[in-house]
C-alpha cells in the first residue's frame, strides 16, 4: 500500500458499527485533538505576552462568528456542500474578511461602523431560515473526514508558525521604552487604522494634504474588529489579528496542495514546502543584524519565515484572501468553466484582494496571460476559461490601480537586477557597496541556484508542462523571480512581495512534480529519498562546519576576487553534488525501480534547503534566553517617550474631526541622510490627523524620489509655505502664527515633542529640530504633559 493510498483510507473508514473500544481509540485519534492543540498553544502564548484570555476569547468570537461562519456557508454554496471541514473553516475565513472588509466600507461611510455587521448577521439567518439553505450548516461526515497524519502535520506547520510569532512580539511592548523601539512600521499601521476607524473620507493622517494612495483593506478590518470588540488596535495588530490568518493561510495552502496533486501527503508535503523549505545556507557565519532580526535568508527566496508575515499585514492579509481564489480558478480550469456558482464567487472575491495586496492581480494576470498564449501556441486551441478569468483579473486590476491607487507606483520602479541591490549576503559583506553588473550577476546566480534547490521537483511534471492548471502556477512563479530581475523598491524590499506571494505555488509544483517523479512510493521505497535528503542535510553542516564564523568583508583583505571565491563555493561544492548525485542515479536507475533518477537529485536539494529552516527555528531559545522573551527595546528608537500616554488622552478629549499641529517630524537625524521622515507615533496613538507629522510613505514622497534625488523617508515636503506656517506656531508663538494655524488651517491641539531629549543630542543642532519657544504657553493653553510630550489647546 503507498503512503497516499494509506493517508486516504485513513480519512474515508466509517465509524459505524464500531465496538465500544474502537469507539474510544476513534475518539483520541479525532483531528480535533491536534486543532485543540494550536488553540491552547495559542492562548498561552498570547497571555504570555499580556494578552489576557478573556480578550482571547472575546476577539475569537468575533472572527468566529463574524467572520468564519458567514463565509463558510456561502463557500459551502459555491461547492454544493462541504469540502473538508478544514478547508471549509479556513476557506471561510478567508471569504468571511473579504465580506467584513466590503460591507465596512460604505457603514463607516455612512457615519455606523456597527452597521457593517448586519451582512454577517442577515447571511447566518437566511441559511438558518431558508430549508433549502440548511443542509449547509452540516458537513459530509465520515466522507469528509481528513486523514489523522494530514492534521497533526498541519498542526506541527501552525505550532512553528505560533512559535515564530513569538520572534515579533518579543520586539513589541505597550511600555516604555519598548513602545519607543518598535518594528518602525507598526505606526505606520496603528495610523491608518485609526484613520479607517473614524473617517472614509480618506487622507494620509500624518500629513493631510496627501490621500490614501495604498492597499488598505487590511485597516479596515483592524477598524471594524475594535469597533465590535473594544479592543485597542494596538492589540489587534501586534498580537491578535494576523493569527488566526496565518493559520488560515497554513490549511488554505495545504488543502490547494491536496486539490492540485490529488493527493493527501501531496498537501500536507505542499505546507511543509511553502513554510520550511528554504534558500540553502552553507556559511557558517550569519547575516547582518538586520537580516538575522528579520529571518532573512542568504538568498531572496520569498519566505514565509521573514517577518513580513507579521509587519507586513498587508502581504499576509492578501496572501490569505489569494489562495481560495487560486481553489476556484483551480476547479474552473480542470472542469472546463461549467459551475455558474464559482464563477460569480471568482468574479466577486478579487474585489477584496485588489485593496488587500496590490502584487496578487498582476500576478494572476501574467499567469493566465501565459495559459492562453501558450496553450494558443503550442496546443493550437483558445482556453476560453481562462481568458475569462483573465477579463475578470483585468477588470478588477485596472479599476484598484487607477481608483483605489490613483495610478501610482508607489516607488516600484523598473531597476535591472533591483532585487540583487538587497541581496543579503551581499549586504552583509559589503560586496553590493559598489554595485557593478558583474557582482549583481553573480548574486543573481547563486538565487537562481537556490531556487533550483527548493523547487527542482517541477521537473516531474514535464508533460504536463501545457496544462492549464500548471502553467497558471508558473506563471505566478515566473513573475516572482521576475519581479527581482527587473524592479526594485525605495523602500529595500518590497520587490521580494511577488516572490512571496507566488510561493506557495511554486511548492505545490515541486510536491506534484516529486510525487509523479516517485509514484507508488511506500515507506520502503521511501529510503533512497530519505538517505539523500540526509546526505544533504549533512554536506551543508559540513561546509558550515569548515567554513568558519568570521564574516567575510570586503576590505584590504578579502579584495573582489577573494571575496567572490569566499561567497561563490559553498555553492559551487552543492552544484556540483546535485549534478554527481543525477549522474549517478541515472547509471544505477534499474535498482530504483518505480523512482526515478532525478529524485534522488531533488531530495539531495531539499537536504540542502532544510537546514535553513532548522537553523532559524532553532535560534529562538537562545536569543529569547540570551535577550530577553519581551518588552526587549533593543531596536532603533523611533516612538517618543509619552506618545502613548499623550495619545490616548488626546483621543479620550477630541472629535474625531480634531486636527493637530506638531513641532517633531523625524524619527531620527544622521549627519549622513539628514532626517528620516518616518514619524507616525502622532497619528497612530491618538487616532487624529496632523497636519504635517511627516510625509513618508506616500505617493507624492515617491514621486518626489527623482526630482530630490533622495529615497522617499529623507525629502524636503513639497508645500513648503505649509510647514513654514507649521513651524512658527512653535518657534515664534503669537498671536497671528498660532491664529493662523487655527483659523487658516483648522488646527485645535498643538503636540510637543522636547526634541532636545532625543536620543541623538551628542550632534550638534540640525535644522530639523524645530525646538519650541518657552512663550507657547501664553498664546495656548497647556492640557497634558507626559514623559517628553506635552499637549497644549488653542483656545
Amino acid at each position: 500500500m503507498t503512503l497516499a493510498q494509506h493517508a486516504e483510507q485513513q480519512a474515508d473508514t466509517p465509524p459505524d458499527g464500531r465496538p465500544s473500544g474502537a469507539s474510544r481509540t476513534a475518539v483520541w485519534r479525532s483531528g480535533w485533538w491536534p486543532a485543540a492543540l494550536v488553540a491552547v498553544c495559542a492562548v498561552a502564548l498570547l497571555w504570555c505576552y499580556d494578552v489576557p484570555p478573556a480578550t482571547t476569547g472575546v476577539f475569537a468570537a468575533y472572527v468566529a462568528l463574524a467572520v468564519t461562519v458567514p463565509g463558510m456557508l456561502l463557500w459551502r454554496l459555491v461547492h454544493r456542500g462541504s469540502r473538508t471541514l478544514p478547508e471549509d473553516l479556513a476557506a471561510g475565513t478567508a471569504i468571511g474578511y473579504g465580506i467584513e472588509v466590503l460591507a465596512y466600507i460604505p457603514a463607516r461611510a455612512a457615519g455606523m461602523p456597527l452597521a457593517a455587521q448586519a451582512v454577517p448577521v442577515l447571511i447566518i439567518a437566511a441559511f438558518a431560515a431558508v430549508p433549502g439553505l440548511r443542509r449547509y450548516w452540516r458537513g459530509d461526515g465520515a466522507a469528509g473526514r481528513v486523514p489523522l497524519a494530514w492534521s497533526w502535520t498541519l498542526a506541527v506547520v501552525a505550532l512553528i508558525m505560533l512559535a515564530w510569532a513569538s520572534k515579533y512580539y518579543r520586539y513589541l511592548g505597550q511600555s516604555w521604552p519598548s513602545y519607543g523601539r518598535t518594528d518602525i512600521d507598526l505606526p505606520f499601521h496603528l495610523a491608518l487604522t485609526g484613520e479607517f476607524k473614524h473617517h472614509m473620507d480618506l487622507v494620509t493622517p500624518w500629513v493631510t494634504s496627501e490621500g490614501v494612495y495604498y492597499h488598505w483593506f487590511i485597516y479596515a478590518d483592524f477598524a471594524s474588529t475594535s469597533w465590535v470588540t473594544g479592543i485597542e488596535p494596538w492589540t489587534l495588530i501586534s498580537r491578535l489579528s494576523l493569527l488566526p490568518m496565518i493559520m488560515a493561510y497554513v490549511v488554505l495552502v495545504a488543502a490547494f496542495g491536496r486539490r492540485a496533486t490529488g493527493s493527501w501527503l501531496g498537501g500536507a508535503l505542499t505546507a511543509l514546502a511553502a513554510f520550511l523549505i528554504l534558500s540553502p545556507d552553507p556559511y557558517g557565519w550569519p547575516l547582518d543584524g538586520f537580516y538575522t532580526s528579520y529571518a532573512f535568508n542568504t538568498m531572496d527566496d520569498g519566505s514565509n519565515l521573514k517577518l513580513f508575515l507579521w509587519s507586513s499585514p498587508s502581504q499576509t492579509f492578501g496572501s490569505m484572501l489569494f489562495v481560495p481564489l487560486m481553489l476556484l480558478l483551480l476547479d474552473l480550469l480542470r472542469d472546463h468553466g461549467g459551475d455558474r456558482r464559482r464563477w460569480v464567487l471568482f468574479a466577486l472575491l478579487p474585489a477584496a484582494i485588489m485593496g488587500a495586496k496590490a502584487t496578487f492581480l498582476p500576478t494572476l494576470l501574467c499567469g493566465l496571460l501565459l495559459v492562453v498564449c501558450a496553450q494558443l501556441l503550442f496546443r493550437r486551441r483558445l482556453n476560453r476559461v481562462a481568458l475569462a478569468a483573465l477579463g475578470v483579473v483585468a477588470a478588477w486590476m485596472l479599476f484598484a490601480q487607477f481608483v483605489l491607487f490613483g495610478g501610482e507606483s508607489q516607488g516600484l520602479d523598473i531597476v535591472a537586477l533591483g532585487g540583487m541591490r538587497h541581496n543579503p549576503v551581499g549586504d552583509t559583506t559589503n560586496y553590493i557597496s559598489d554595485p557593478k553588473l558583474y557582482r549583481l550577476a553573480i548574486l543573481l546566480g547563486l538565487t537562481a541556484l537556490c531556487w533550483v534547490c527548493m523547487w527542482a521537483g517541477a521537473v516531474g511534471l514535464r508533460r504536463h508542462v501545457l496544462d492549464a492548471d500548471v502553467l497558471v502556477m508558473a506563471g505566478l512563479g515566473i513573475v516572482g523571480m521576475s519581479a527581482l530581475l527587473l524592479f526594485a523598491h525605495s523602500g529595500g524590499s518590497a520587490e521580494g512581495f511577488f516572490l512571496m506571494g507566488a510561493r506557495p505555488y511554486l511548492a505545490t509544483l515541486a510536491v506534484w512534480g516529486l510525487l509523479l517523479l516517485a509514484p507508488a512510493l511506500t515507506w520502503r521505497r521511501a529510503r533512497p529519498l530519505l538517505l539523500s535528503l540526509l546526505a544533504g542535510m549533512a554536506v551543508i553542516w559540513t561546509i558550515r562546519a569548515l567554513d568558519g564564523d568570521k564574516v567575510p568583508m570586503f576590505s584590504a583583505t578579502y579584495r573582489t576576487l577573494k571575496l567572490t571565491t569566499k561567497i561563490t563555493y559553498p555553492y559551487a561544492i552543492l552544484a556540483l553534488l546535485a549534478v554527481a548525485t543525477a549522474v549517478v542515479a541515472w547509471r544505477y536507475r534499474a535498482r530504483l525501480g518505480t523512482i526515478r533518477p532525478a529524485a534522488l537529485a531533488v531530495a539531495l536539494m531539499l537536504g540542502f534547503s532544510l537546514p535553513t529552516a532548522i537553523s532559524q527555528i532553532s535560534a529562538l531559545y537562545p536569543d529569547g534566553r540570551d535577550y530577553g522573551w519581551k518588552d526587549r527595546a533593543d531596536l532603533w528608537p523611533i516612538v517618543t517617550e509619552g506618545t502613548v500616554e499623550a495619545g490616548r488622552w488626546l483621543r479620550a478629549r477630541s472629535t474625531a474631526d480634531d486636527l493637530i499641529a506638531t513641532n517633531a517630524h523625524c524619527v531620527y537625524l544622521s549627519p549622513a541622510d539628514g532626517c528620516d521622515r518616518r514619524h507616525f507615533g502622532i497619528a497612530a496613538y491618538s487616532e487624529r490627523r496632523v497636519l504635517v507629522e511627516s510625509w513618508a510613505y506616500t505617493a507624492e514622497a515617491h514621486s518626489q524620489e527623482q526630482s530630490q534625488g533622495v529615497i522617499q523617508q529623507y525629502t524636503m515636503y513639497w508645500h513648503p509655505q505649509t510647514i513654514i506656517d507649521n513651524d512658527a506656531a512653535f518657534t515664534d508663538p503669537s498671536p497671528q502664527t498660532v491664529g493662523r494655524l487655527r483659523d487658516q488651517y483648522g488646527v485645535r491641539w498643538l503636540w510637543v515633542e522636547d526634541v532636545s531629549n532625543w536620543y541623538w543630542t551628542e550632534e550638534p543642532p540640525y535644522p530639523d529640530e524645530v525646538h519650541v519657544s518657552p512663550d507657547l504657553g501664553k498664546f495656548t493653553t497647556l492640557r497634558y504633559r507626559a514623559g517628553h510630550v506635552a499637549i497644549y489647546e488653542i483656545t
